[in-house]
C-alpha cells in the first residue's frame, strides 16, 4: 500500500469532514490499494490552528499549496466560484482533483474544465456527489439496471432545509455568481442522483424559481475616514432564489419533478427521490438513509418492504459492526473508491466524474433559463 499526500483547499465544515475521511480510509478499508496522507491545508488566517489540530499543515498561499511537489493530490472545499481557477491550477501542475460540487457556476466553466481533465487522462477527475456512497442508493441502482419493475414512468427527487428564512444573514450562499442559488447548491444532488439511480438525464424541461426574502444583512467591511477598518451590517439586495420547483420530461419518455428549498422548517436536511415503474416503486429518503422502500406490485399484499442496505452485502459492508451508517461514513466512502480509481480498480459504485457533473451543470442552466423566459426549455439548447 502506498501513501498519497493529500492536500486540501479550504477548512470550512467540508474540509473539517473530510479530515476525519482520509484519516479512516485505511482503518476501515484495509484492503485500499492507496493510503490517503493529510499534508498541506490551504486556509483563511482563522482557521490555521484548526487545520494545524486536524493533521495539515497550514498554507495561507493557495497557488503554493496546489503546486507544491510534495502533494498528488488535491481536494477542493472552496466555495463554488472558486472551484474553476483551483481546478485548472491543479490539473496544470498534475494533481490528481477531487473537487465539491456543483463543479462550476456556470456551463462555459464546466465545459473547460471538463476538456482539462479529459486531457489528461493518467489523472483522477472526481466531484463529491456524497449521496451515491450510500448503500440503499447503491441498491435502487442495482435494481433499475436489472430492470426489476420494467420501465420507469414517473419520478419525484427533492432536497429541502430549513435554514433561509428571512433571519438569515448574507453568504456567498445567496450570490448568483458566487453560489448559484438552491438549484445549484441543493439540486445538484438531486440531479445526480436521479442519474445515478436511473441513468436517465432531463431532455426538457419547465421550472420556477422565486426568492422569498429579497434583502439579506451582509458582514461588509467599511474603511473609516482615519482609514482603519471596521465590520458593519448592511442590507443588501439579493439576487437568488429561495426555492426552486421542476417539471420536466426525461430520455425514455418518462416525467418527473424536482423540488429545492431552503424555507422547509422542520428538514434538517431531507433529501430523497421517489420512482414509479411499470410493475413497482422504490422511494429513499436522508432521514432513513440506510434503508431502501421498495413496492413489488406484482405482490400487493405484502406492501412496502422496508430493505435494510447498509448490512446484507449491498455496498460498503466494513461498516455493518453497526447496522447504521452516517454521513461521515459515506465520506470516507468516496474517499476510498477515490483511492480505488487512481489505482485503476473497478468501483463499487461509479464515482461523479467532471463529466457527469458538467450534464448536471447543463440541467441547472436550463432550470435558470427556463424561470427566467418563462418557457419551456429544450436541454439540447445548453452546451
Amino acid at each position: 500500500m502506498r501513501e498519497l499526500p493529500v492536500t486540501i483547499l479550504g477548512f470550512g465544515m467540508m474540509g473539517r469532514a473530510r479530515s476525519v475521511a482520509y484519516e479512516s480510509v485505511t482503518r476501515i478499508f484495509p484492503d485500499a490499494p492507496i493510503k490517503p496522507v493529510p499534508y498541506q491545508a490551504f486556509v483563511l488566517p482563522h482557521e490555521a490552528d484548526g487545520a494545524k489540530a486536524m493533521g495539515w499543515e497550514p498554507n495561507l498561499d493557495l497557488k503554493d499549496a496546489v503546486c507544491n511537489p510534495k502533494t498528488e493530490y488535491i481536494d477542493i472545499c472552496l466555495p463554488n466560484a472558486m472551484h474553476y481557477a483551483a481546478v485548472l491550477l491543479a490539473l496544470e501542475a498534475g494533481k490528481h482533483v477531487f473537487c465539491e460540487k456543483p463543479l462550476a457556476v456556470s456551463v462555459a466553466e464546466a465545459r473547460e474544465m471538463v476538456a482539462a481533465a479529459e486531457a489528461r487522462p493518467e489523472l483522477l477527475n472526481s466531484v463529491h456527489f456524497t449521496y451515491r456512497r450510500a448503500p440503499a442508493n447503491v441498491y435502487a441502482r442495482q435494481l433499475i439496471a436489472s430492470n426489476r419493475f420494467g420501465k420507469l414512468l414517473e419520478s419525484h427527487n427533492y432536497y429541502h432545509q430549513h435554514w433561509g428564512g428571512p433571519g438569515t444573514g448574507g453568504s456567498w450562499r445567496f450570490d448568483l455568481k458566487a453560489g448559484g442559488g438552491t438549484v445549484s447548491d441543493l439540486g445538484s444532488h438531486a440531479i445526480d442522483m436521479l442519474y445515478f439511480t436511473t441513468g436517465q438525464r432531463p431532455t426538457k424541461l419547465c421550472a420556477l424559481q422565486h426568492a422569498h426574502v429579497k434583502e439579506r444583512y451582509f458582514n461588509v467591511e467599511k474603511t473609516r475616514e482615519d482609514g482603519s477598518k471596521e465590520n458593519v451590517r448592511e442590507l443588501r439586495p439579493v439576487d437568488v432564489d429561495d426555492a426552486s420547483k421542476v417539471v420536466y420530461y426525461l430520455e425514455n419518455g418518462a416525467i418527473g419533478t424536482l423540488s429545492c428549498t431552503r424555507n422547509a422548517h422542520g428538514s434538517e436536511n431531507s433529501q430523497g427521490y421517489e420512482l414509479y415503474f411499470e410493475s413497482g416503486a422504490i422511494r429513499w429518503n436522508y432521514d432513513a438513509l440506510d434503508y431502501l422502500e421498495v413496492y413489488d406490485a406484482n405482490d400487493p399484499q405484502r406492501g412496502w418492504t422496508r430493505v435494510l442496505c447498509s448490512t446484507n452485502g449491498y455496498a460498503y459492508e466494513e461498516t455493518a459492526a453497526a447496522p447504521t451508517i452516517g454521513y461521515r461514513d459515506e465520506l470516507t466512502f468516496g474517499c476510498y473508491e477515490n483511492m480505488r480509481a487512481i489505482a485503476k480498480l473497478e468501483p463499487i459504485a461509479p464515482i461523479a466524474t467532471f463529466r457527469d457533473a458538467y450534464e448536471v451543470d447543463r440541467t441547472i442552466e436550463a432550470i435558470r433559463l427556463s424561470a427566467k423566459e418563462e418557457r419551456w426549455v429544450k436541454l439540447e439548447e445548453i452546451q
